[in-house]
């Protein structure tokens, strides 16, 4: 009925749709694509997707009275993922609660390998059908490949209705596209000797595709995005809960990952002039849900004890998961294998691109992120573990934090003197918040300037505007483009603290484990987006990681992404890949008597110890650990 549609109006864009009564406003924000930050998906637990509404709202729930402020609530502040439209009404998004453009990590470590990729092309003479051969067309090209090229070979379905058309259209000359010696995927008419394969990071918060010639390895386009999944969760965990409401939930978060990798795809092939008929091949690398997620597989036993997964490596057509990469039905797409538990493919990847399973040298590997992925170890064995390390980093749980995209703090500095503080943003505008890199360097340089302590409690004794009772103001309202000061607060601190102290703690479990200490590592590397975008020294002195000289710290960036194009160009890595996965030994923390030590002392700016802070020992009495 007439009565049940509402107008609705976002401002300041004039945005304009009619939804029916009832629907949030982020559902009618996402409708007509107002990008809100709702970290949580939606939950009503974080407080990241603050609206102003007219009116014709309904009223405010316990949740959002929780998450809002007094002042807030009297200024018409409402969270868009409880609020449920009632009629007509304009909503105003402010700018600290709209998602902007993300600095996203796409480059990694580069590794030299040969090129033996699993789809090749062969370009094969057939005998002209007569009536003393009346062979079909099938057999005609089976017997051919397997009298030229020694191939046995298996026919696609979708192959059946190319080989009419393309056999005599290339006057009984046609080129084949065989994938790992086993199966035809395409036939064409004439000698045609293009093929591409692309390689596909699915990241909690990013995707990142990279279109590769398969005939001399060549990069010839990348191009990462945001992960849509985003607005149903920040987090693996948010992801799960969601697809476990009903099996349509899933089927949603699947489709949003492959709209978006096949229009990345189709993107890349259009700016590269690559004809995407010519693509056979697709390599995938992400962590544990994110590989069952892409596949349309629930990945709720994952999120439950003893955290098992359903599927590890497999080769699939992208036909049959849903992936429209082009007309060919048989493109080949292929996962990687996982280690165990949220130790997923794309740790094996990094593992891969950065040959630590090979070396001589004792490394160590943090694939920083919501799950922070640790490994360490040489050729004589490799030991692996994930640290729920919280999206804390990522903004999410922080008054005033945000993804690193347009308007967030990323570099910080504060004089010890002054207590003034010099700051920089992405892409130089008015400050929107702190983003990673931010963060860390706000808790270093506090610490240094003796604005906390090290055990994270604020110095309120200090004679500055900028420290308050409970937080300590990055930027002044005049300075930002919300507002508002910018501060961190005591409660943030807390929250990075817990993060922090959760990568430390399984890094010292896994050396505990390898018997080694700081001085044993002879090269540290640090893989991830966020990663990428920190300041080592200052990553260091937080305690986010141990105690290793800066000179031995090797950013690899994308190490995934840089993993999935060794294993696309070549069937060798992909096999190694597979070794990696059955050699390297999982450490469930989870399991471990020493974790909840080690946790409680890398709470402290660096890593405490028992002598230090004795409080420790008695609180871990206390808990009976």
């Amino acid at each position: 009925m007439k009565e049940d549609i509402c107008a609705v109006v976002f401002q300041p864009e004039g945005k304009r749709i009619e939804v029916k009564r009832g629907v949030t406003v982020l559902e009618a924000a996402d409708s007509v694509g107002m990008g809100i930050e709702a970290a949580c998906g939606g939950h009503q637990k974080c407080g990241t997707c603050k609206v102003i509404g007219d009116g014709n709202l309904s009223e405010p729930t316990q949740d959002e009275l929780r998450l809002l402020s007094e002042e807030e609530v009297e200024q018409g502040y409402r969270l868009a993922c409880a609020a449920t439209i009632q009629g007509d009404v304009r909503i105003t998004v402010p700018v600290e609660s709209r998602i902007g453009k993300q600095k996203l990590q796409i480059e990694g470590i580069e590794q030299s390998v040969s090129l033996n990729p699993a789809v090749h092309k062969y370009t094969v003479a057939l005998p002209k059908a007569t009536l003393a051969d009346t062979r079909t067309d099938k057999e005609r090209i089976l017997g051919a490949m397997k009298e030229v090229f020694g191939l046995d070979l298996g026919l696609e379905y979708g192959v059946y209705k190319q080989l009419p058309w393309a056999i005599r259209e290339g006057e009984w000359t046609v080129s084949v596209a065989v994938w790992n010696r086993m199966r035809i995927l395409s036939v064409e008419p004439g000698a045609v000797r293009h093929a591409y394969g692309v390689a596909v990071d699915v990241g909690t918060t990013k995707i990142a595709v990279y279109l590769l010639n398969l005939r001399n390895g060549e990069v010839i386009g990348k191009k990462a995005v945001a992960n849509p999944q985003i607005k149903y969760g920040d987090d693996v965990v948010s992801r799960i809960s969601y697809v476990m409401k009903d099996d349509k939930k899933l089927e949603e978060l699947q489709r949003s990952v492959l709209d978006a990798v096949g229009q990345i795809i189709k993107d890349l092939c259009a700016e590269a002039r690559v004809d995407a008929k010519h693509i056979y091949e697709i390599v995938v690398v992400g962590n544990t849900v994110m590989q069952h997620l892409l596949l349309g597989v629930s990945p709720k036993y994952v999120g439950r004890s003893p955290y098992c997964a359903v599927l590890g490596s497999g080769d699939f057509r992208a036909s049959e998961i849903g992936l429209k990469v082009n007309g060919n039905a048989n493109v080949s797409v292929h996962t990687f294998p996982i280690i165990g538990g949220f130790v997923g493919g794309d740790h094996v990847s990094a593992i891969l691109a950065t040959k630590m399973h090979e070396s001589e040298e004792m490394s160590m590997l943090m694939d920083i992120g919501t799950n922070t992925e640790i490994a360490i170890g040489n050729k004589e064995g490799v030991i692996s573990c994930s640290c729920a390390s919280g999206p804390a980093f990522e903004g999410f749980h922080i008054k005033h934090g945000m993804h690193a995209s347009t308007g967030a703090i990323e570099r910080v500095e504060i004089n010890p003197a002054t207590f003034d503080v010099r700051y920089s943003t992405i892409d130089g505008v008015r400050a929107r918040g702190l983003c990673g890199s931010g963060l860390i360097d706000v808790l270093a340089e506090m610490l240094k300037a003796g604005v906390m302590d090290t055990r994270g409690k604020l110095n309120t004794e200090i004679d500055s505007d900028r420290i308050r009772k409970k937080e300590f103001v990055v930027a002044w309202e005049r300075e930002t483009g919300i507002d508002s000061d910018i501060v961190i607060t005591q409660r943030d601190i807390r929250e990075l603290q817990s993060a922090k102290a959760a990568m430390r703690a399984g890094a010292g479990i896994l050396m505990n484990k390898k018997g080694i200490k700081e001085e044993d590592i002879d090269v540290f590397y640090i893989a991830g987006a966020f990663g990428s975008y920190v300041e080592p020294g200052n990553a260091r002195t937080i305690g986010m990681y141990p105690e290793v000289g800066l000179e031995r710290v090797k950013i690899v960036g994308n190490a995934a992404g840089a993993g999935a194009k060794l294993a696309l160009i070549s069937t060798d890595e992909r096999a190694c890949a597979e070794e990696i996965a059955k050699k390297v030994r999982y450490v469930e923390l989870a399991a471990e008597p020493d974790f909840t030590r080690y946790y409680m002392l890398s709470h402290y700016f660096p890593f405490g110890d028992t002598q230090r802070h004795p409080e420790v020992i008695r609180m871990l009495e206390k808990r009976g650990d």
